[in-house]
């Protein structure tokens, strides 16, 4: 296999729907990688008809998964293990935001609603992943992060504290792989073009009283390749790490962001 080449091997994307993990998933797809997209909402499943619409030799499918469920994520780590025989990349993608609150606003039950998705599930993920991938001895496991998590803003602590969560999840797991020849990241994109994000920009302009169109502008100010992200981003980092050129990388918070944070 070539230095950069990824074909014939099998990923699972989570949260791969729509956004972020859709557009990863495709990017993975077009390199010749078998991709098991999973997601809680059910057009995933048309998600996955429109990758093998344009990738028919593609041997992956698609499942609906609510990845704060133990018991289905460890059947479909499982389930893609049984059709072929390995696993060589997790992407726990799968993810939520917490509104805008204040801590002192934060009822337990918004609390227990973003942890079980974003940290619960990307523990199982890595938890699932990594016994297969131990055992083959090889295996790239990208989570998703965010600049929240690496940088505190004021009414984001839920979002940012389950992030930050999985930073450090991330680390302690890339040391426990290590030891396999399994790498650990993370991904930490900033302003990305999805419906999640969309329907943050559109909330805060109508508490704001400005047009969607304004508030989207003035972010675009703040990122210094002036426009937002999307899921090929994405899977450019993801391609590489999970390559053969990518293979002395683990354990790293990897910035893909246009220039908006760079610690």
């Amino acid at each position: 296999m070539g230095f950069r080449e990824v074909k014939g091997k099998v990923a699972i994307i989570t949260g791969a729907a729509r956004g972020i993990g859709y557009e990863c998933a495709e990017a993975l797809a077009a390199e010749g990688v078998e991709v098991i997209i999973a997601d809680i909402l059910p057009e995933v499943m048309e998600s996955f008809r429109k990758i093998k619409e344009k990738y028919p030799d593609n041997q992956g499918w698609a499942e609906i998964v609510d990845v704060s469920k133990e018991e289905q994520v460890r059947n479909l780590i499982e389930g893609a293990v049984k059709k072929f025989g390995k696993l060589d990349i997790m992407c726990n993608n799968a993810g939520i935001n917490g509104g805008e609150k204040s801590v002192i606003d934060v009822e337990e039950q918004d609390i227990d609603k973003v942890f079980n998705v974003n940290v619960k599930g990307t523990f199982y993920g890595c938890k699932y992943a990594g016994r297969q991938m131990a055992k083959q001895k090889s295996g790239t496991i990208v989570n998703t992060g965010s600049w929240y998590g690496r940088e505190g803003h004021a009414n984001s602590a839920l979002y940012g504290s389950s992030k930050g969560a999985i930073h450090t999840l991330t680390q302690a797991f890339a040391m426990e792989m290590a030891p396999y020849g399994v790498t650990v990241n993370a991904i930490c994109p900033a302003y990305a073009a999805t419906e999640m994000h969309w329907a943050y920009v559109r909330k805060e302009a109508a508490e704001k009283g400005v047009t969607l169109e304004s508030l989207a502008e003035a972010e675009l100010y703040n990122i210094p390749l002036h426009r937002l992200g999307t899921g090929k981003d994405q899977a450019g980092a993801v391609l590489w790490l999970a390559s053969e050129s990518g293979a002395y990388v683990t354990g790293q918070l990897i910035n893909v962001n246009g220039g908006v944070f760079f610690s």
